[in-house]
């Protein structure tokens, strides 16, 4: 019985191994770029990741308490060994505590892993790195199936779960279009307009991920098993990805919150239907928050499911007219951001086989792509974006205003300055609307 025992976890430990090393080989692209991936990084990276998901799984301990321990001590190991000497509070402290009394770190991952789920927390390679820019990134994010390449555009998909057939028409439309392109589709795989579209980009050979409010081990809504299952086995290069633990519930308060992670993916939003009031809209705001793109599908004057959508343009957002130009401004947003630097204080990722981090850039010191000095200890900014600081005064301004005002200037080359200034302090938005700060 025990020979039986001892054969069955050593089968099992060596499916988890080949998992890792095909995880590795697979999606670990960001830590290949100056030279593969050793044994020795390998096991490092898992051990990292290990005691990552381990401060996860602690209660009252979030996003802000991870980051701030992981600055002071630059590894998710080193934080777990301190032992409570981090300043936290005495609930947290009883919390950590707890929590490791009863939590075998290495047993626990090993379990995530054979379940075919991964963590990937932040300060290490293969978390996303347009997450890192957005504001309050996932400390960590668990995985089935892949997460979206960086090298290849993504588009957000969203909009009403009770559409019309014509919402489920431009939905299938644009989902196909995305995959024949080979452009990511993201959404938040709920019933209507995102489970329609991720389904099109799948049937496509579409690469398609769904972002959920609850833990990836759970399919939330039932009625989209199929495209979930798929999605897990990783079809097509897709996948399922949440920042909650694995076997958190669908609760309602979830929902907006992984809203920013499905915009803060995606190189821009496209809303094809919405009513005057939904949830749609937090989306939507998130996105502008992010500096990402804002289409969306006009739809019949009378028709309260495209209220949102006609709203939306009424306020500044691009009208997806043409399923061709469309495409081209995909490509052109995404060139755009990759050729510029993001205002982020976070380093890329932990280098795996060190314990020394990068250094960490100020804002200032990643402004390489605008005119920018300091003259009496003032900040000063030339180029784009001291035309629109000109433009700007204490009343908000929409996107479409400062279009006209500066001709010869492309939406997405006014949107980039506009964030580079909300980085610095100089601009607050409201929507689309942006004002200068005195």
């Amino acid at each position: 019985m025990k020979q039986e025992k001892a054969g069955e976890y050593i089968n099992n430990e060596r499916k988890v191994n080949t998992k890792r090393r095909k995880y590795i080989r697979n999606h670990m692209h960001t830590a290949e770029k100056d030279g593969k991936m050793t044994k020795a990084d390998e096991k490092a990276w898992h051990k990292e990741c290990s005691y990552g998901y381990f401060w996860e799984s602690v209660p009252g301990i979030g996003i802000k308490t991870i980051n701030q321990l992981y600055e002071q001590y630059g590894s998710y190991e080193k934080m777990y060994r301190a032992d409570g000497e981090w300043g936290l509070t005495e609930r947290k402290k009883d919390a950590f505590f707890l929590q490791k009394a009863k939590w075998n770190v290495k047993e626990e991952y090993n379990r995530l892993l054979y379940n075919k789920i991964w963590c990937i927390p932040m300060h290490l390679c293969g978390y996303p790195d347009k997450l890192k820019e957005i504001h309050r990134p996932p400390s960590a994010l668990f995985v089935k199936g892949r997460l979206p390449e960086g090298e290849r555009p993504a588009v957000a998909v969203v909009g009403a779960r009770n559409c019309s057939p014509y919402g489920k028409l431009m939905a299938k439309e644009l989902g196909k279009i995305l995959a024949q392109n080979g452009i990511q589709v993201i959404s938040g795989l709920a019933i209507g307009i995102d489970g329609i579209s991720q389904r099109a980009a799948m049937e496509h050979g579409g690469a398609s991920f769904g972002i959920m409010g609850c833990g990836v081990d759970i399919c939330y809504p039932a009625d989209n098993r199929l495209i979930y299952e798929q999605l897990s086995a990783g079809r097509n290069r897709g996948g399922i990805i949440s920042e909650f633990m694995p076997g958190t519930k669908p609760l309602s308060g979830h929902f907006p919150l992984r809203n920013r992670i499905i915009s803060g993916m995606a190189d821009m939003l496209v809303v094809v239907e919405a009513k005057e009031r939904s949830g749609t809209f937090i989306t939507v705001s998130d996105a502008l928050e992010q500096g990402r793109d804002v289409y969306a599908v006009p739809g019949r004057f009378n028709d309260p499911l495209s209220y949102g959508c006609n709203r939306l343009i009424d306020q500044g957002a691009f009208v997806l007219y043409d399923a061709n130009r469309f495409i081209e401004d995909v490509f052109e947003r995404y060139t755009y951001r990759k050729k510029r630097k993001p205002c982020t204080g976070t380093e890329k990722y932990l280098p795996i086989t060190g314990t020394e981090k990068e250094p960490v850039f100020t804002v200032n010191e990643m402004l390489t792509n605008c005119e920018y000095k300091k003259e009496c200890g003032k900040d000063v900014f030339g180029g784009l974006e001291a035309e629109i600081l000109e433009i700007l005064d204490i009343q908000y301004v929409s996107v479409g205003d400062i279009l006209c005002a500066l001709e010869g200037c492309s939406t997405s080359e006014i949107l980039a300055a506009l964030s580079t200034l909300e980085c610095c302090g100089k601009v607050e938005s409201k929507g689309s609307f942006y004002r200068k700060i005195t």
